[in-house]
């Protein structure tokens, strides 16, 4: 959810929570410049800018290329629009459109399927969540409506196991949420809750059975928390906490590393950390982004970290800028 200094959580009359900030004054950051060379270990650098501005994206990989899903044009509307990036060239296309604009959702691969669940929609009266899940086919690619989630959603986070979606936290029809679901044979089902409830946390997974949930909000930005959790099998567990409080993040998973968390907003500015912890709780560290953000979308391909798009300053800002790094 963006918001201000002094962002607000409003819940309608409905208890449907809503974005605080979606009719902020947009104001757009600054966008990429040329490619500062391959991705290295010390530092991230900038690779080509995708081919429009755009915060609270969802991300993930299919094909072997980087899906960017939606999110915020600069004017606070939910965008249907789908950019793909293809590292190697280093070059953007553009993917299929959704069927309906979207931001605050999340996004998974499974290898031949992405998929794309909850998130806000525009429903005529106002941004509200969706427990809309929307999957497209490599071999087809056309989107194609899944099972829909057991309630609505938006800003929570989703992940890939290696043999089944989970989706976590993020707020619901009663405002803030802590279930998380797990689909598996068709059908969602509701694993267990967070050990606190919270929205716009991050998700990473090391695509064999273990799956993090980090950092996140409990509303506005002062509500900033550090949390941990880890899910395996059946078991949900907190393990600890990164150092930086913060929501509005994105995850990935790196070999050796962990769960790693990256961007976020506070209300003075956004963060450049980016933070990981193993499965046994131990802090494990990564080089800080070029600049800060919030609302991006990050993934984890073929031995490199991508940071995309994403405001550069709290509330409604957009960027079109990615970052890399070999960790």
């Amino acid at each position: 959810m963006l918001g201000g200094v002094r962002s607000l959580w409003l819940v309608t009359v409905i208890a449907v929570a809503a974005c605080s900030a979606c009719s902020a004054p947009p104001a757009s950051g600054p966008t990429s410049s040329s490619p500062a060379g391959p991705p290295t270990a010390d530092r991230w650098s900038e690779r080509s800018a995708a081919p429009m501005t755009r915060t609270e994206v969802a991300a993930a990989t299919l094909g072997g290329r980087i899906w960017v899903l939606g999110g915020m044009s600069d004017s606070g509307k939910p965008a249907p629009e789908v950019m793909i990036y293809d590292p190697p060239a280093d070059r953007w296309s553009t993917g299929p459109t959704l069927p309906e604009g979207l931001h605050h959702a999340a996004a998974a691969g499974d290898g031949s399927r992405l998929w794309i669940v909850g998130g806000y929609v525009d429903n005529g009266s106002g941004h509200q969540p969706t427990a809309a899940v929307r999957m497209i086919d490599s071999a087809t690619g056309r989107w194609t409506d899944g099972p829909p989630l057991p309630e609505p959603r938006a800003a929570g986070a989703l992940a890939w196991d290696g043999s089944r979606l989970l989706y976590a936290g993020g707020v619901g029809p009663s405002g803030l949420a802590g279930d998380v679901f797990t689909l598996r044979d068709g059908r969602w089902s509701r694993l267990g809750a967070l050990s606190l409830a919270r929205e716009h946390l991050a998700a990473a997974s090391d695509g064999a059975g273990t799956t993090w949930f980090l950092a996140g909000r409990q509303g506005p930005l002062e509500t900033n928390r550090p949390d941990v959790d880890l899910v395996t099998a059946d078991k949900i567990a907190r393990i600890g906490a990164i150092p930086t409080p913060r929501g509005g993040v994105a995850g990935f998973a790196v070999p050796g590393r962990g769960g790693c968390v990256a961007g976020g907003e506070q209300p003075s500015g956004t963060f450049s950390e980016v933070e990981c912890i193993t499965a046994d709780g131990k802090p494990a560290a990564v080089p800080n982004l070029v600049a800060g953000r919030h609302g991006i979308g990050a993934v984890f391909l073929d031995g490199t970290a991508y940071v995309l798009l994403g405001g550069p300053q709290p509330g409604l800002t957009v960027s079109n800028t990615v970052q890399a790094l070999r960790p």
